[in-house]
């Protein structure tokens, strides 16, 4: 009996020299990890200096795209204006984080005050998708604020909270990485 289901399964061909240099073999099974933007093929099975290798590739993958979002966003100068040594005009000396602390532009996307909060059942009521991203406006004659849900749904909000820290300690412009992000700006391969 012949089975006549449609095969919906896809195969990846991974070229022979990109097998060699990764140490794959025929009998091999590897391992896949996928998440948003990302697809990691390994080995199954590793020694400890395999993995040591795995974990040292990924950590200078990632070193080298940390530094290149950070060339991208450049350095907060908000308290330095236009000078270019950034900071030194408020008092920050050369310590980076204290650019973005006192960059009142960085500091403000880094104050969970800033952030709208409406309840679930104003929302649901106003047809507005639960977790949507909103922005306010006020009447000056009325005194009345409106809350919409705002055009834009991605923003510096949406950084994992480690990697904001690590990139405000580090003196990086948050305010432009957060420009970055709502344009969707391709800073990467061009």
């Amino acid at each position: 009996m012949k089975n006549h289901q449609k095969k919906t399964e896809q195969t990846l061909q991974i070229p022979l020299v990109i097998q060699q240099r990764c140490g794959f073999t025929d009998a091999e099974t590897l391992a896949v990890m996928a998440a948003d933007g990302v697809c990691v093929i390994h080995k199954g099975k590793m020694t400890a200096l395999e993995l040591i290798r795995v974990i040292t590739a990924l950590s200078e993958l990632a070193s080298d795209m940390t530094i290149h979002l950070a060339k991208a966003c450049g350095l907060c100068n908000n308290c330095g204006d236009e000078n270019p040594e950034a900071g030194t005009e408020c008092g920050c000396g050369n310590n980076p984080a204290e650019w973005v602390a006192n960059c009142s532009l960085c500091h403000d996307l880094l104050d969970e005050s800033q952030s709208i909060h409406i309840p679930d059942y104003l929302l649901e009521e106003a047809g507005i998708p639960e977790g949507a991203k909103l922005e306010a406006y006020t009447d000056g004659d009325s005194g009345e604020i409106t809350v919409v849900e705002a055009d834009i749904q991605q923003d510096i909000n949406d950084v994992p909270p480690c990697i904001l820290s690590m990139l405000a300690q580090s003196g990086i412009c948050l305010a432009a990485l957060d420009e970055l992000i709502m344009q969707e700006s391709i800073i990467y391969g061009k």
